[in-house]
């Protein structure tokens, strides 16, 4: 077999030829990533423009809204916001500090004179007089409430904006206080149900108010809603001081729930065993409060809660919000839902984004997490003890 052979002209003609492919091929992948460079910079600048766009609408809106001489319209606006708390820069944004102070003020709710009055609960008074007993347990079936093994009741909630959950203990002495070994600058805290894992406990919500940064690891420190934070775990004050007055939403030795405007060292001086503060109350001895009719009655947020009723059992409540499926529930919901299931006393605790249940093992509602994934770490939360422990 004879094979060809190449000249010398051929082999250069062919080397150049290769050579031009290759650079063809470099020159179309060079034009081809400059013209995606130029497609992604074009797609970058639209959507700056929309955003800044967006942004001015809003902006423009907020300041419509700030300059409003429609009062019911300004004072849900500046409610809304500070509610969020994450967004409560938006309502100071053209509204000067004091004008806001004046619309929260105006629209707090008006809580009936008075301490919380420990005569009008009886823990226990039905497990000692069997005809009391039973027609008690009839008054609840009525009101959907039937306590299961572990001695807990859970029901749905549905309002016509929300949706959620409520869990009633039949034994307060189980509903405690969790918080963290320390508190203060550079503590971070821990999720509600990282407290309920580590107390072992068979359900927990979420309690007091906490500080909070811009990376959202927070719950340090426990703050209230007008002032410093205030938390008692086992009869000991974890933070807070004796001579400042507090919004007290917390548990004496006999187990009565006390939602009382008190100092530290009378909270001490009462036997409280464990509490923390928020607010604003929602039932007092039995009397719902008032909730005034222009911004605090129609702010719509994810909410938690606690009540107790006249045979001790407490309510634990948590109203998802913020989402497709619940928009969430105004002060005036929360207060109709404790009345209907027979709170003498209630308060709201901290909501928003740590709003959520944890029941035996798993969260159960709904958290509203809009700016980072997982769940906030905070300073404290309610958690229901395992039957016998």
């Amino acid at each position: 077999m004879i094979l060809p052979v190449l000249k010398k002209t051929e082999v250069c003609e062919d080397m150049k030829k290769e050579k031009n492919t290759e650079e063809n091929k470099t020159s179309r992948g060079k034009r081809a990533a400059l013209m995606t460079g130029k497609v992604l910079v074009r797609i970058f600048a639209v959507v700056i423009s929309v955003v800044i766009a967006v942004m001015m609408v809003l902006i423009s809106a907020i300041y419509i809204i700030s300059k409003s001489d429609t009062k019911v319209v300004k004072d849900l606006f500046v409610t809304t916001m500070i509610d969020t708390g994450a967004l409560d820069f938006c309502a100071r944004m053209f509204i000067s500090d004091e004008e806001v102070n004046n619309i929260l003020a105006r629209n707090e709710i008006i809580v009936p004179e008075g301490v919380t009055d420990t005569s009008k609960i009886v823990v226990g008074v039905e497990e000692e007089d069997p005809e009391r007993k039973k027609k008690k347990e009839e008054e609840d079936k009525e009101r959907g409430i039937v306590y299961d093994e572990d001695g807990v009741c859970l029901m749905d909630i549905k309002g016509r904006t929300y949706v959620g959950k409520a869990l009633i203990i039949k034994d307060p002495s189980r509903v405690k206080v969790a918080g963290l070994d320390k508190y203060g600058d550079g503590i971070v805290g821990k999720t509600t149900e990282q407290m309920a894992k580590d107390a072992n406990a068979l359900a927990a919500v979420n309690a007091g108010g906490y500080s909070e940064r811009s990376d959202y690891r927070t719950g340090g420190i426990p703050e209230g809603r007008n002032e410093s934070g205030f938390v008692i775990i086992n009869g000991k004050l974890l933070w807070g001081n004796k001579n400042t007055e507090y919004e007290v939403i917390g548990f004496d030795s006999s187990n009565i729930l006390h939602v009382d405007k008190m100092t530290g060292a009378k909270a001490l001086e009462l036997g409280i065993r464990d509490a923390v503060n928020w607010g604003p109350i929602l039932v007092k001895n039995g009397e719902p409060c008032v909730v005034p009719t222009t911004g605090t009655n129609v702010g719509f947020h994810p909410r938690t809660a606690i009540g107790q009723r006249e045979d001790g059992s407490v309510i634990l409540l948590v109203i998802d919000g913020r989402q497709s499926h619940s928009l969430g529930a105004s002060y005036t919901d929360l207060i109709e839902v404790f009345m209907r299931l027979g709170a003498v006393n209630a308060a709201n605790l901290d909501g928003g984004m740590s709003s959520y249940m944890y029941y035996k093992g798993d969260v159960i509602t709904s958290p509203y997490m809009l700016y980072f994934n997982g769940k906030r770490t905070i300073a404290t939360s309610i958690i229901v003890t395992k039957l016998g422990e």
